[in-house]
């Protein structure tokens, strides 16, 4: 299945590239987020690889209907995600594929075609970059911790603004690098990534990479779910002093 999720995040990306460089028209949904004729076509491009190898798999997509299906395998797709930026002509846009077996992330796989970056993890095998075993770092002092921020609106929206500062105030530094925060997490250059708003399909992937890299995640209140709407993602050494300060 991981051969599979590679080939189309792929080329779910080459799509999403080519209209990168000829942005397409925005039309904004109900949550007032913004969706592209690029989200759709590259969510059927990554569909239609899937069901040809896995024609009895579940699929949910974030733009398309779900795909229903009696089987334990469920794959689960953001075909751009971070497309704020990516209306905007910023590269800090991704391809998010996970595989669920039984509701837990069984394979996860980004894709950031911009710069070529590729992480893969299944689990119990580890996590990779570009073909390297990679590792969260072993900071354990929250007066070293470098983190990366989700939006400060949706953090004001959730009424998490003055736990978001106070945060900032005990770490060393906070900074918001988009989808490349993920990348640099797993190889040990941040310590934490706290988003305030997202669904399953932000969350599927990038929980088993950070996982498997040896990592935690968890919702703000410290529970494994993929559904609160909002996550943590850290080294596990410092995961329970940040979900202390901004549950």
């Amino acid at each position: 299945m991981l051969k599979t999720a590679i080939e189309a995040a792929k080329k779910g990306g080459e799509l999403a590239t080519k209209y990168f460089y000829n942005l397409p028209k925005v039309e904004w949904k109900k949550d007032a987020s913004p969706v592209t004729e690029a989200d759709r076509e590259t969510e059927k491009v990554i569909r239609k690889i899937i069901s040809r190898d896995y024609p009895d798999h579940g699929i949910h997509g974030e733009e398309l209907e779900d795909k229903k299906s009696a089987s334990p395998y469920r794959w689960i797709i953001d075909p751009i995600d971070g497309t704020r930026d990516y209306v905007k002509g910023i590269p800090f846009w991704a391809v998010y594929i996970a595989v669920l077996k039984e509701n837990q992330p069984i394979i996860g796989v980004i894709y950031m075609p911009m710069d070529g970056d590729l992480i893969t993890a299944e689990k119990g095998r580890g996590t990779f970059l570009n073909g390297k075993r990679v590792h969260v770092s072993k900071v354990k002092k929250l007066s070293d911790v470098y983190i990366s921020h989700g939006q400060v609106k949706r953090f004001i929206n959730m009424n998490k603004i003055n736990q978001l500062e106070n945060l900032c105030l005990k770490i060393m530094a906070a900074r918001s690098y988009g989808n490349f925060a993920f990348k640099m997490l797993v190889q040990g250059n941040l310590d934490a990534i706290l988003e305030a708003h997202g669904a399953l399909h932000d969350f599927a992937a990038t929980k088993i990479v950070v996982e498997e890299a040896g990592g935690k995640f968890s919702d703000f209140t410290g529970k494994d779910s993929m559904t609160s709407g909002n996550a943590v993602w850290s080294n596990g050494l410092v995961h329970d002093s940040i979900v202390k300060l901004i549950k």
